[in-house]
């Protein structure tokens, strides 16, 4: 398929060779999104997993937890992704049950991206496990990494709001 050659740089695959990414292709679609159109929104079940080959997206967040609508709904833009580095998201969503997505993302430019179904990524690991264990070591590192950074941002939120409390 054409777009397998460009998940070589994805960190989805590092350590695979193309044809052991290749094994992948059965359980993947290519889907192609507009300037703006939303790709997944916070709080919405998942079921995918997204590797992004070209263009642009943000990845915003609520910024309350409520849930009843009755309060501030207003996104903040965290982070811009562009295709360089073929990133990944929606990991989680292969790992748990009814997992609900944590983020909302929206192309900031036409996008093409490589979707991932849950239940055919079980099978391919499983029918590959050498090859799944590799790609399983890899979102547990983006897991981990992604864990040690929020909870430096928990820490610096908890510092600054104890000295708010001291004054």
């Amino acid at each position: 398929m054409p777009y397998i050659p460009h998940l070589n740089n994805c960190h989805l695959f590092d350590g695979l060779k193309e044809e052991e990414i290749a094994v992948y292709r059965p359980a993947t679609r290519l889907v192609t999104y507009k300037s703006g159109d939303s790709i997944m929104e916070e709080g919405e079940l998942g079921e995918t997993l997204l590797i992004l080959i070209k263009g642009t997206v943000t990845i915003s967040k609520k910024l309350t937890l409520l849930g009843d609508g009755s309060g501030d709904t207003t996104d903040k833009t965290f982070i811009t992704l562009d295709d360089k580095i073929k990133p990944f998201f929606g990991e989680m969503a292969l790992l748990m049950e009814e997992s609900l997505r944590t983020a909302t993302v929206t192309a900031s430019t036409d996008c093409e991206i490589v979707v991932m179904e849950k239940s055919a990524f079980q099978q391919t690991c499983s029918d590959n496990p050498a090859i799944g264990l590799k790609v399983m070591e890899n979102i547990a590192t983006k897991l981990a990494t992604n864990l040690e950074r929020e909870s430096k941002n928990v820490l610096k939120l908890t510092t600054a709001f104890s000295l708010v409390l001291e004054d």
